[in-house]
């Protein structure tokens, strides 16, 4: 009695944190759920035959759920994908040759002197009026970026980070451009406002003809700010681009992760492991079931 009044005291002296929160909650369940299954089949199969029958449904729930896992990139995830700098290139001005001309990332060099900036008073509209006039200007196989676009939003994290880590400018010293975002590579990308059928071709065009990934890059263009000073009492003035400042370019090439990130990234690489493995051990299982349901067969023929 004394053993476990000490016991139940050690117990009551664990700081239950959420790593043991979920350790008992994944434990209980286990226990409960597919416990309580073997346990039920058992009492009308056998001991063996319940233990065949649970292992299969378990593994092949988890198979399916790997499958939705590895469509979604949800549930078990891996890495997610990441941007790595390539290049910070820069243009010395409006009146000098493009430093775009000059990088060394050959891709790149079709944006030198491409403009798709326009002027318009509300900011979704001069959105509208850039992807218009990207349209209709020839990109050289990029593709522009709105500032609303959740991809350039990424990749504007990413960029200022190598800003600040290469020295090229401190916190708060540039901006980035309105309409200074591109890309080009990856998978094909469906049309906005597609209509069913076109959804449909873009699956079997992304799936079958296009199963593999190619090299996606990156440009974030920013500018420094024009220095205005501060008073005390009043609020700090609102930034404001440089135009006469050097255009800076920072070109990055997005990192999938994984060991074959041409075909499948990181991000879903670690649920597509766990959904083989799954599928592996309920194919075992159902076999295991399989052979013994013949013996069975084999044997009540023998007995007849």
């Amino acid at each position: 009695m004394q053993a476990v009044i000490h016991q139940i005291a050690f117990i009551d002296g664990i700081g239950f944190d959420p790593f043991f929160r979920g350790l008992l909650s994944v434990l209980v369940g286990v226990v409960v759920l597919i416990g309580g299954t073997y346990l039920l089949i058992a009492t009308n199969t056998g001991a063996r035959s319940g233990m065949l029958i649970a292992c299969a449904g378990l593994f092949g729930w988890m198979f399916l759920m790997g499958i939705i896992w590895t469509v979604y990139g949800i549930g078990w995830r891996g890495d997610r994908p990441t941007w790595e700098l390539v290049e910070i290139n820069f243009d010395d001005g409006p009146d000098r040759d493009d430093g775009l001309l000059f990088s060394e990332v050959e891709e790149a060099q079709g944006l030198a002197g491409v403009d798709v900036s326009v002027e318009a008073d509300d900011p979704d509209q001069a959105q509208e009026l850039a992807l218009e006039k990207a349209s209709e200007t020839d990109l050289n196989g990029w593709r522009y970026l709105p500032t609303s676009d959740s991809e350039r939003g990424e990749a504007q994290a990413s960029a200022d980070e190598y800003l600040v880590e290469e020295g090229v400018f401190e916190a708060g010293d540039y901006l980035p451009l309105q309409f200074g975002g591109f890309v080009t590579g990856g998978k094909p990308v469906l049309v906005e406002d597609a209509n069913q059928l076109e959804r449909v071709w873009h699956f079997f065009d992304e799936t079958f003809l296009h199963p593999t990934f190619s090299e996606e890059l990156m440009v974030i263009q920013v500018q420094e700010v024009v220095a205005e000073p501060s008073f005390p009492g009043q609020p700090p003035p609102v930034a404001e681009v440089d135009s006469e400042a050097a255009l800076v370019s920072v070109i990055m090439a997005r990192d999938r992760g994984g060991p074959i990130p041409s075909i499948i990234g990181g991000l879903r690489f670690t649920p597509l492991m766990f959904t083989l493995a799954t599928g592996l051990l309920f194919a075992v299982f159902a076999w295991a079931l399989h052979a013994r349901d013949r013996r069975q067969d084999e044997i009540l023929a023998a007995a007849a």
